[in-house]
């Protein structure tokens, strides 16, 4: 019997570093989670600042950035990162899954991320990605902090940068979707921004959700009064 061939897998940290230290740090959870089922290898293309971005919006670069990123990186499953990332611990053992899961084939490609208007107090939900075949379906807003992707079933990166040549959004969460060739998912749970460099006391899933949310002001009032009341310090 002929051995399947190993999946390698890439995380590859892109864009600029953004509270970098607490980020990575707090990485490491998932990172020593994820090594106890699989090998993979961490790649650093994070930028210095955003004086070369090729376009004027926001998510054509971040998309652009990737794939620059991934020039010279030649595993079979790549991990989008980003340094300001906080990931709650509930998070963990499912992005773990996702992971593993595109390794043994059972997908393909996952977007995730957090929303704050129906998910701020759910756990992790997962929905399935429109077909890419359907003009217009495609803007449908998507998580977009973290993408799991089978390199195979990435566009090429002339197809992608003539498409962001004519973008008009700037929203990351309607764009990385679109990398895609065929089927995928996206999903909801507690993963957040980090939006300060804060003490150690503050260093805490529901203190870091609270202020990530509350950077949106009255729109995510609901969840920022729900992370609020979770706060350790606040019970």
């Amino acid at each position: 019997m002929v051995e399947k061939q190993r999946m390698e897998i890439a995380v590859v940290y892109t864009g600029e570093r953004r509270f970098e230290k607490i980020g990575l740090k707090n990485h490491n959870e998932l990172w020593n989670t994820l090594q106890q089922d699989t090998h993979f290898k961490i790649y650093d293309k994070c930028k210095e600042n955003r004086n070369n971005d090729e376009f004027e919006l926001s998510g054509p670069n971040q998309v652009w950035d990737f794939y620059k990123a991934i020039d010279d990186v030649k595993e079979d499953i790549i991990i989008k990162m980003r340094t300001d990332i906080w990931f709650a611990k509930s998070s963990i053992p499912h992005i773990v899954n996702e992971i593993l899961a595109t390794k043994e084939g059972k997908q393909h490609f996952s977007l995730i991320g957090s929303e704050l208007f129906n998910h701020y107090n759910v756990e992790y939900k997962t929905y399935s990605l429109p077909d890419v075949n359907i003009p217009g379906k495609s803007h449908v807003k998507t998580a977009d902090f973290i993408c799991i992707t089978k390199r195979d079933q990435l566009k090429t990166k002339e197809q992608i940068y003539n498409e962001l040549k004519i973008e008009k959004s700037k929203s990351g969460n309607r764009l990385w979707q679109r990398i895609r060739k065929s089927t995928g998912q996206y999903s909801f749970g507690q993963v957040y921004l980090i939006r300060d460099n804060f003490r150690q006391e503050n260093l805490n899933d529901n203190y870091i959700a609270y202020e990530f949310s509350k950077k949106y002001g009255k729109k995510t009032q609901e969840a920022t009064q729900y992370y609020n009341e979770h706060i350790p310090s606040n019970n």
